[in-house]
């Protein structure tokens, strides 16, 4: 017999000015499967004139954006800690519990493009956000005990490997358990990869793994395979899987595969 399974909005979130009240996030509405504890709803009344920013904010669109709307670009839940993390058109990345409070913002002063994606790690204690100038930040997220503010620090700017001006697309942590690597991705068609444990200023990847300037790669995904020897020495192959490119036609955009080998 075939499993079905429910597919249900639970909670929905608005994004404003991170300067206003809750850093700018506002839960909409609360169904009562949703994650809101002791039958408590919150309801916010979604035509008022939180939607836009503030005069002055960090909002990016030109005439494109005239009511300075705040854009969702990527979001993603983090099993490690309980949060998520979304990345914003105001070059923001705003960490929410499961109540939809939102206990961090990160945010670099100076930053005058929005985020195209970001990455947790798998500890849920480090973060790379991706931005459309093509830099890669690096973060460590302190969740202390879990029930307060997460406390987000800057620890590394990524520059060089990619084409300075055009955007990323993403980032993701790789390298076996440990997740000593990082994999960056972008429009010039580049595939970089990173020392995740990086600090400071970084110049230059340890290595450009693809370049190809004809094509875009929109997606890449990391999957790690092991194998033991005769004498139970592990060794742990990495394979990429690179979609993007402009020769796929009516069938869609292709899709890689490469081995990374050490």
């Amino acid at each position: 017999t075939a499993n079905k399974f429910g597919f249900e909005e639970v909670m929905s979130i608005r994004f404003t000015d991170m300067h206003k009240m809750g850093g700018g996030v506002t839960v909409g509405r609360v169904t009562s499967s949703g994650f809101i504890m002791g039958g408590e709803k919150l309801i916010a009344d979604e035509t008022s004139s939180e939607g836009g920013s503030t005069p002055g904010a960090n909002v990016f669109g030109g005439q494109r954006n005239p009511d300075d709307l705040v854009y969702v670009f990527d979001a993603s839940y983090c099993s490690g800690n309980g949060l998520v993390g979304v990345a914003l058109s105001d070059g923001t990345l705003r960490l929410l519990n499961g109540r939809g409070i939102c206990v961090s913002i990160l945010s670099l002063p100076g930053c005058e493009s929005h985020l195209t994606s970001f990455s947790w790690d798998s500890t849920g204690t480090r973060i790379a956000t991706c931005v459309a100038t093509g830099h890669l930040i690096l973060w460590e997220v302190d969740i202390g005990d879990g029930k307060g503010k997460a406390v987000a620090s800057c620890v590394a700017v990524l520059e060089g490997g990619h084409q300075m001006g055009r955007p990323l697309f993403g980032a993701k942590y790789c390298g076996g358990y440990t997740e000593e690597l990082l994999v960056s991705w972008g429009v010039d068609g580049r595939v970089c990869l990173w020392d995740s444990r990086s600090h400071g200023q970084i110049h230059a990847p340890i290595s450009t793994l693809l370049h190809k300037q004809s094509y875009p790669i929109y997606a890449v995904d990391v999957a790690n395979r092991t194998h033991k020897d005769e004498n139970n020495y592990e060794t742990v192959f990495t394979s990429l899987a690179v979609a993007g490119g402009r020769d796929g036609g009516f069938l869609g955009v292709p899709v890689y595969v490469y081995d990374v080998a050490r």
